[in-house]
């Protein structure tokens, strides 16, 4: 589950990944900063953790829309609305396929991170709030 936004220029990025905690639903869970995929800012891990490109800043209001984002993705899986791996993703119960960055989900095939996708749907409005 990644958020991601249009298409980034050609950024170099070093190796390596920064951790810093950060709470959530009570518990304490890490944040990496590390490098993404391209075109992907940010993802929830099944871990519990969130992963973010280095090219965000967090304090940014890009960053701030990006960490709400995962939240959302992070309090699905805690709740068990949500699960993943790279094969497929669970929704509310029921498994989607997931091939060629598509996913064949419930509302149709879309690419990863379509804002069709029911889970991307609710991650979005809890960006505004």
């Amino acid at each position: 589950m990644a958020f991601k936004l249009g298409k980034r220029g050609g950024s170099v990025f070093h190796a390596g990944t920064i951790k810093r905690p950060f709470k959530f639903n009570g518990s304490e869970r890490e944040l990496h900063k590390t490098p993404l995929d391209q075109g992907t800012l940010a993802e929830a891990n099944m871990d519990g953790s969130i992963s973010v490109d280095p090219s965000i800043n967090l304090n940014s209001a890009l960053g701030k829309r990006v960490l709400k984002h995962e939240k959302e993705h992070l309090k699905q899986i805690d709740e068990g609305r949500a699960a993943y791996d790279d094969n497929w993703v669970m929704w509310e119960g029921k498994l989607y396929i997931r091939q060629d960055g598509m996913i064949h989900g419930p509302n149709g095939k879309f690419p990863e991170g379509d804002d069709r996708h029911p889970w991307e749907q609710e991650a979005i409005n809890a960006e505004k709030k």
